[in-house]
């Protein structure tokens, strides 16, 4: 940093940043936002007397394979987190000179057939071609209802709560770099194992066990972990609800195909953008209804750790204990420039 002016980082805007240079202009102050702009809080809150309004929005940046239905998916999943029913999707299709009618048409299909899976209306949006871009973007935003007693805000955990994990990490960022390093990485691993990885798209939405897990009442918390993968989940929950947490890597599932894949480019599963992965914190009390809900709607499910009154510490499969900062960096980056090995 020089003269007060800091070059930002690629990804996504680290913590500190974003509460003190996005998060202060917010506009007027509307006396109905429950949950506005905040860190590790997926969904804004907005009451409308009986039902509230859950609104998401994030972009799809990373890849340019099925980002229409990467997109309704994801953002389905920051309101699903809030305890929310998604209902109404909203996108914004920015495409780069020279992008093709039958590209644009991909992309429309694919939100289509996201949206139908989980019962969501399309309602809107805006399609652009822009000069100077390099390659196509989607920025979408869903919009969800929920009741006062079924809202989950990533503020609500405390300490000795246990932490429980759904499917395995890094299953986007895995499924990403298979799809659109597939050539590369073909010349060092298995065409079947990339194959594999490329099927884990399938597994994005978190929805069904969002959902069935809040029925139970023993939920004190929800976060969807995307970038920055699990350990940055964690982190944005630990600033979110002031506490912090302690969570076992023997505990944590990853598939082969993810080991495999990170292995080969040099990149940490642990920190590999997960969406699709469910973390959800719950009483101790509570632990073996809520791992039961899930199951219930067919999702694989474990606890691998607690929150703990403070400190960020992941063990290590040595017995190492890694004490974690505030920032975690994506490892998708260097994954889609690294060279396989």
């Amino acid at each position: 940093m020089a003269g007060g002016v800091m070059k930002l980082p690629v990804g996504k805007v680290p913590n500190d940043l974003l509460e003190k240079i996005v998060f202060p202009y917010g506009g007027v102050n509307c006396g109905r936002v429950i949950c506005g702009p905040a860190v590790g809080q997926d969904a804004a809150v907005i009451d409308f007397g009986e039902r509230l309004l859950v609104v998401g929005a994030d972009p799809i940046t990373g890849t340019q394979s099925r980002m229409g239905w990467y997109a309704v998916h994801v953002n389905a999943n920051d309101v699903a987190v809030r305890g929310a029913v998604p209902l109404y999707f909203t996108s914004t299709i920015l495409l780069p000179d020279g992008a093709d009618s039958p590209f644009l048409e991909e992309i429309c299909r694919d939100v289509d057939r996201a949206a139908r899976e989980i019962d969501v209306c399309v309602v809107g949006g805006h399609t652009e071609v822009v000069p100077y871009l390099s390659t196509p973007i989607l920025c979408g935003a869903m919009f969800g209802e929920t009741t006062r007693e079924k809202l989950v805000l990533t503020s609500g955990a405390s300490a000795g709560d246990v932490i429980i994990l759904t499917k395995h990490v890094g299953l986007e960022g895995a499924a990403i770099l298979a799809t659109d390093r597939f050539e590369d990485l073909s010349k060092v691993l298995d065409e079947a194992l990339l194959l594999r990885a490329q099927s884990f798209f399938e597994c994005l939405s978190v929805v069904k066990e969002a959902l069935a897990v809040n029925e139970t009442g023993v939920v004190t918390t929800m976060h969807d972990p995307t970038e920055g993968g699990l350990l940055g989940g964690l982190v944005e929950l630990a600033r979110a609800s002031n506490v912090g947490f302690r969570v076992e890597e023997e505990l944590i599932p990853v598939a082969r195909e993810t080991v495999e894949i990170c292995s080969s480019l040099g990149v940490d599963s642990l920190s590999l953008i997960s969406s699709g992965v469910l973390l959800v914190t719950v009483k101790p009390e509570g632990e073996q209804e809520a791992l039961e809900a899930i199951r219930s709607v067919g999702v694989n499910c474990t606890t691998i750790g607690r929150i703990t009154s403070g400190g960020r510490v992941l063990v290590r499969r040595s017995g190492e204990e890694v004490k974690l900062g505030m920032f975690i960096r994506e490892e998708l980056w260097d994954a889609l420039e690294a060279k396989p090995r």
